[in-house]
């Protein structure tokens, strides 16, 4: 058996284990004089002196390192004692008695030290039991053994004093041991009792100031023993002498006595003054019955020291619970401002704060090195767990963390019963913070920021917060007609929190009860989360911002479908988010112990049992514990005394039923409310889990003379602690959700619909009468669609709500909440009824054009519903401004399918706008004729263009819009008349003013004059003032950039700026495009992004996964031929090259070979099959497949001779491939065709050179080096071949330059000069495989 022997923590110790003797030592000592001598050597020996110790009957010479030492007082005895230590620096160092009587004299009439007199007496005895007590690991477990023998654990061997270190501590003088023969391991359980006991006693007479325990009537307290010697009776065998008395006896005579005793002992303190905590500690300490503390412990005795010691650790730490018992509020149940049990949950909370502000390290060189490493991720915690588990207290505890590091703390809550305005609910925590007073530097901030923003963007802010109309100087316009869109709004409420942000002080944003958020503010909290990464940034760049996004959510009620589940898979797929997952769970059993112990001011052990029935009924959960407990209060099965505490029956405790809920304890609660009371708190959860008092002000006469003061049942359950005050002092909210949901829940049926009828019509009269309305709809209109449609039987109600779910959709598409606009306008054709068309037809055809933009937009829209609902407006309209949106949206979603018919709609709704041009126009010299024509005009006013007036005719607004569709239809369709669309909006712009769609007219025209004209400077110019415009236009600026980014990086900058400068813009213009739902230039700006991306030399793994996620996104808008068509064939080609078996592109699952794909799709006048043919004819030529790269070669004359393609640029390229392709094809042949073919590529490419020589420079250069090469001109092939290289380094073309090295190493090997042909290709190999091109490498290592 090993043993190892630890001393206990703050006492001078020995490591011997120590031996105990009875009382017969002392008969055995030779008087007085020895018993001086020995205590002038205890306390004069040194620490080092050699001594001698008997060790099982023998006596060794033994050096030890402690403060032991050895005395024979007579043959056969050794007795060991201990040196008192002398404490560096003590105030005092007296005798027990004597420290006793001194602090009498100093506290006798002075109740503040008083109270300080009997927390340092829990000190000394902490100190007391800290020397009784050793920790011994015993084969690998410790546990606690008494070290100080039970008989002179007594106020006459105490010593106490006081140090700086240690404040009051007591030590023993002397400690003794029994002869070995008379212990053995079977006396351990016993000695430990009589040392509690002993203890009991020392204790009894330290809080009572030297007086010592009553004597008992039927047992001697003290016994003399041989010599004289008088002592404490330990043992009841001790006095009787008979150790087989009948056991039975005993206990019928202890038990019929132990209640008289402890009632004795409790008294006496109690009359004495002593706080009855301390009477129960020493009661518990004796056992119960004062006698031998062994077979008849009662039930709340200590069973181990290390109770003891919890005990007085809880009064050392909370003397005024546990001592004192001078709480507050103690009397009543109260659970403390602590945390408990959340101290991992709560540093994984400040773990990700501190990788937000780079708090990670002291280390000045590593904080230096930290500079230059990227950019951290996004922060975002997620707490979830099940209701009522404690997940908000946690982060409010985080709070105080964070705000006590600096940090600006927003907060907000959604609810489960209201549905609010879209994103009002995150836009009141911005509210709720500017209402504060804010210092002057902050406020100064703020005004700055708005200042630096257009007026129609302040004007967005102030609808949503309204409390920043403060922190202007003028007024801000009004809206009219102006819709902003998501991008828009998420950017500007990102701006704004970095306004309230000081000197880069971080913020972090709270968003409670995630689960019943609507879909506008899951994808601001999207947004907001990526806000870095898609360049939502702030208005000062330089700024680095500090915001941590703290979100919590029940778990049970978000399931793989739910939209948050969803949302939380988003963030943490993305590479710019790093997501701290936080589950917070029931308390486990020693937690919710210490919870319960602290609320009810008992120490631990007495409340385990307690603490152990509630986690069997309540599973840990907080809320559910709380209410469980004050059940019991009610209940009367837990008690409270004011001289006592709590205390509790726990017969009746096992006995009482499990709720099945939280929500049906709450329920049994609410029902003892006063009728009123409860009517109120209904009234009020009908309107969610807080109301506004000016709410209130306007339902609370909604049942005329019968109705209850909402107010006055709202004080009640504010004193009850059912509801509180929220933030600012017009807010009421309920303490918790579930007590909103029992609330709710005891409405019945019948009931909630008359309530709901009563309150919508006061709350409509009023708002109305305080011209009010509008910032009450979403109230209303919730309130509405939460009745029954059939218990509202007017019809002119029905109306009434129809129209005011017509007006909320309206609402919810400004902001781009399509989810919700749908939602509305489908409750308000319900309300209208089937026949809706035919007698509210105007009512009925606004719901339904709400309908088709809100499914248009959505994702995962009901396609057949949507083509049910256009069908209908076309059918109803009676003009062209009844269906115009409709029109529009069905021209896009015929694009989907045909881009012919599309294109046919497109030209009849121009033909009723007024506006006619022919489609049947594809004549290339007439076309460039118009399209001179218009440029020459608008070169003569082109520096007025961008000053023109707006335009306001509706019908060339609308032209401009179906011209927008038109122009990108044609490219899509590679016709030359889409130049002639674009001249028109041109002239339109010129003619009539300046609209949003003017800017796409101006950009798409730089391109016609390229793509046409070939004029690549004037081009140029006007793509720049196109952008500009873009900044200038009043309309959002986001809506813009997906149709001008299409043309201007498309077409146009690409001829003067680096290829991969183009990409950050057109993928942007991508991401603009989908969250607006344009699906039109979303699908375009996806093509042209991975087409770009593959041609500048993207690294393929990269490319490879954004195509993937931009193929889920188009899947998601119903683009699934789009996907097969491009995104499919590029995607097999990346795979190929990167070595990967070719597949279908999820969601697809058809595979179809790329080849087979190009003969199905038989559409030489679609654009998508000129981009396959660019693909096809790089891939082919990557792989040495010369034949099949010149078939298509060749298909690409035929087939764009008489076409427009989407650019110049991606001709040039393919004939670049396409030169490469002659030059073999000639070396092998020996043909001259091919002289003529290179020659007419290598000029096509060095005109190009002028405009942007990033581009096309290492091409012309490696075009020239195969030319010479095949010319057998072999000076000249090597100088450009290394020149090419060289210059695709420098140009960060990677796969090009890789090729360049490739064609080199061929070259060389025919020159014979093996050794240069194994680098060149050596590097060949290494560009390869850096691009990402394993196969195509490995099969240049194979040869």
């Amino acid at each position: 058996m090993s043993r190892h022997i630890f001393p206990p923590s703050d006492a001078g110790t020995d490591d011997l284990s120590p031996l105990y003797h009875d009382d017969t030592t002392c008969e055995q000592r030779w008087g007085d004089i020895v018993q001086k001598i020995e205590a002038d050597l205890a306390n004069n020996v040194d620490q080092d002196e050699r001594c001698i110790v008997r060790r099982g009957g023998t006596a060794a010479a033994v050096t030890t390192p402690n403060h032991y030492f050895t005395v024979t007082s007579a043959p056969g005895t050794v007795l060991h004692y201990k040196h008192v230590d002398r404490v560096a620096g003590s105030a005092y160092k007296m005798k027990f008695s004597e420290w006793i009587q001194y602090q009498k004299r100093n506290t006798a009439s002075d109740a503040a030290q008083t109270k300080k007199y009997f927390e340092r007496s829990v000190r000394i005895l902490n100190s007391l039991v800290l020397k009784i007590i050793v920790t011994v690991v015993n084969s690998g477990k410790a546990e606690m053994v008494v070290a100080v023998h039970p008989n002179i654990i007594t106020t006459e061997n105490i010593m106490i004093h006081q140090s700086m270190e240690e404040g009051d501590a007591a030590h023993f003088i002397q400690t003794e041991h029994e002869e070995s023969s008379r212990l053995d391991d079977d006396d351990s359980v016993s000695i430990k009792y009589r040392a509690m006991k002993a203890l009991g006693i020392v204790a009894y007479e330290l809080l009572m100031r030297g007086i010592g325990p009553p004597m008992l009537s039927f047992l001697p307290s003290t016994v003399t023993a041989p010599g004289g010697t008088t002592r404490l009776l330990l043992s009841v065998d001790e006095y009787s002498g008979n150790a087989k008395s009948e056991v039975d006896g005993r206990s019928r005579m202890k038990r019929s006595r132990a209640s008289d005793q402890q009632g004795r002992i409790a008294n006496a303190m109690i009359d004495a003054g002593v706080p009855y905590p301390l009477c129960r500690f020493v009661i518990d300490l004796l056992g119960g019955e004062c006698s031998d503390g062994l077979l008849f412990r009662s039930d709340n005795a200590f069973q181990s020291f290390s109770d003891i010691l919890a005990d007085l650790k809880q009064m050392v730490e909370n003397p005024e619970a546990f001592i004192h018992l001078s709480v507050k509020d103690r009397w009543r149940l109260t659970f403390g401002e602590k945390l408990h049990g959340r101290d991992v949950e709560r540093k994984m909370i400040k773990d990700a704060a501190a990788r937000v502000t780079g708090a990670t390290s002291n280390d000045a060189l590593f904080e230096a090195l930290a500079l230059l490493l990227p950019q951290n991720k996004q922060q975002i915690v997620m707490c979830h767990g099940k209701p009522g588990s404690g997940k908000s207290r946690l982060v409010m505890e985080a709070r105080k963390d964070l705000e006590n590091q600096g940090w600006l703390f927003l907060s907000c809550k959604f609810e489960r019963l209201i549905h609010a305005e879209p994103l009002s609910i995150m836009a009141s925590a911005f509210d709720e913070f500017l209402e504060k007073r804010l210092e002057e530097s902050r406020c100064l901030n703020i005004r700055t920021h708005l200042k630096q923003l257009k007026m129609d963007d302040i004007s967005i802010l102030i609808k949503h917060v309204p409390s920043l109309i403060k922190y202007l100087d003028d007024p801000p316009p009004t809206l009219d007609d102006f819709e902003a869109n998501k991008v828009q709004i998420h950017q500007l409420f990102y701006q704004l929190l970095e306004a309230l942000s000081l000197s880069g002080q971080p913020i972090a944003f709270f968003v409670d009860d995630l689960q019943w958020a609507d879909a506008a503010s899951l994808e601001l909290f999207i947004a907001l989360s990526k806000a870095r990464a898609s360049g939502l940034l702030c208005v000062d760049t330089k700024q680095k911002s500090k915001i941590m996004l703290i979100g919590s959510y029940r778990d049970n009620e978000v399931d793989g479908d739910h939209q948050l589940a969803k949302t939380i898979q988003q963030l943490k797929s993305s590479n710019s988010v790093e997501v701290t997952d936080i589950s917070v769970c029931g308390f486990d059993r020693d937690t919710l112990s210490q919870i319960v112990s602290e609320s009810l001011c008992l120490p631990l052990r007495r409340t385990n049992s307690l603490s152990e029935i509630i986690l069997q009924k309540t599973d840990g959960i907080v809320i559910h514990m709380i209410e469980f407990i004050e059940r019991l209060t009610i209940d009367r099965i837990l008690t409270h005394s004011f001289v006592k505490g709590w205390e509790w029956d726990s017969e009746a405790l096992e006995g009482c039923p499990i709720s099945e809920s939280v929500a049906e304890m709450f329920t049994f609660k609410l029902k003892m409310l006063p009728t009123d009371v409860l009517r109120a708190l209904q009234i009020c959860t009908l309107f969610g889990i807080q109301m506004e008092k000016r709410i209130i002000d306007y339902v609370n006469d909604f049942d005329k003379d019968d109705s209850v003061d909402i107010y006055a049942g709202l004080d009640v359950a504010l004193k009850m602690g059912l509801v509180e005050i929220a933030g600012t002092t017009h807010l009421f909210k309920f303490a918790h959700d579930i007590i909103a949901q029992a609330t709710f829940d005891m409405i019945s049926d019948e009931e909630r619909s008359q309530l709901l009828q009563k309150l919508v019509s006061a709350l409509i009269k009023n708002a109305l009468a305080a011209n009010e309305l509008d910032s009450v709809i979403f109230v209303a209109v919730d309130l509405i669609n939460r009745m029954t449609k059939g218990d509202v039987t007017d019809p002119k109600v029905r109306h009434l709500y129809a129209k005011m779910n017509d007006e909320a959709g309206k609402k919810a598409l400004s902001v781009c909440d399509f989810l919700s606009a749908l939602k509305y306008s489908e409750s308000g054709l319900l309300y209208l009824g089937i026949d809706s068309l035919e007698n509210h037809r105007e009512l009925s055809l606004s719901l339904h054009q709400t309908s088709v933009l809100a499914l248009y937009s959505c994702t995962d829209g009901n396609q057949d519903l949507l083509k049910e609902r256009i069908k209908l407006v076309f059918q109803y309209a009676a003009s062209l401004d009844e269906e115009f949106k409709t029109r529009h949206v069905w021209i896009r979603l015929l694009s989907t399918t045909s881009l012919q018919e599309a294109i046919d709609e497109c030209h009849s709704l121009l033909e009723r706008l007024g506006e006619f041009i022919d489609s049947s126009n594809d004549n290339v010299k007439l076309i460039s004729n118009e399209v001179v024509r218009v440029k020459e005009c608008f070169l003569k006013e082109k520096q007025l263009f961008s000053s023109l007036t707006r335009m306001v005719d509706p019908n060339k607004l609308r032209a401009m819009k179906i011209m927008t569709s038109l122009a990108v239809f044609y490219i899509y369709m590679r016709r030359i008349t889409g130049g002639l669309v674009c001249a028109r909006m041109v002239e339109l712009s010129m003619k009539h003013g300046f609209c949003e769609d003017s800017v796409f007219g101006l950009a798409s025209f730089a391109s016609t004059l390229i793509a046409i004209l070939g004029d690549i400077e004037e081009g140029c110019s006007c793509a720049r003032m196109a952008l500009t415009l873009v900044s200038k236009s009043r309309h959002d600026v986001n809506v813009l950039l997906p149709a001008v980014y299409l043309a201007v990086y498309s077409v146009v900058l690409v001829w003067e700026e680096p290829m991969q400068a183009t990409l950050d813009q057109i993928l942007h213009g991508c991401r603009l495009a989908f969250d607006y739902g344009n699906i039109q230039f979303a699908v375009s700006n996806t093509q042209l992004y991975v087409i770009r991306s593959f041609l500048s030399g993207k690294k393929i793994g990269v490319l490879l996964d954004e195509i993937e996620i931009l193929a889920w996104k188009c899947a998601r808008h119903g683009q699934l031929p789009f996907i097969q068509n491009l995104l499919t064939p590029i995607y097999n080609s990346l795979r190929d090259l990167n070595g990967l078996h070719q597949q279908a592109l999820a969601p697809l699952e058809q595979y179809i070979d790329n080849d087979t794909l190009r003969c199905t799709l038989n559409k030489p006048d679609n654009l998508i099959f000129e981009l396959q043919l660019l693909l096809g004819i790089s891939h082919s030529f990557l792989f040495r497949n010369m034949e099949k790269a010149q078939g298509m070669s060749e298909l690409f004359i035929r087939c764009t001779d008489t076409a427009v393609g989407l650019s110049l640029f991606n001709r040039i390229i393919f004939e670049f491939y396409a030169g490469l392709t002659a030059c073999h094809l000639g070396r092998n042949t020996q043909e001259e065709c091919w002289k003529n073919k290179v020659e007419n590529v290598c000029n096509m490419i060095e005109r190009c050179l002028s405009h942007s020589k990033w581009n096309f420079e290492n091409k012309f250069l490696l075009l020239k080096a195969e030319y010479h090469y095949t010319k057998r001109e072999a000076n000249k092939a090597a100088t450009c071949y290394e020149a090419s290289i060289i210059s695709a380094r420098n140009h960060k073309l990677i796969h090009e330059e890789a090729m360049a090295y490739e064609l080199a190493g061929y070259f060389y090997e025919e020159q014979g000069e093996k050794t240069k042909s194994e680098a060149y290709f050596l590097q060949a190999h290494r560009a390869y495989m850096k691009w990402g091109a394993d196969k195509k490498a490995k099969a240049l290592q194979q040869g």
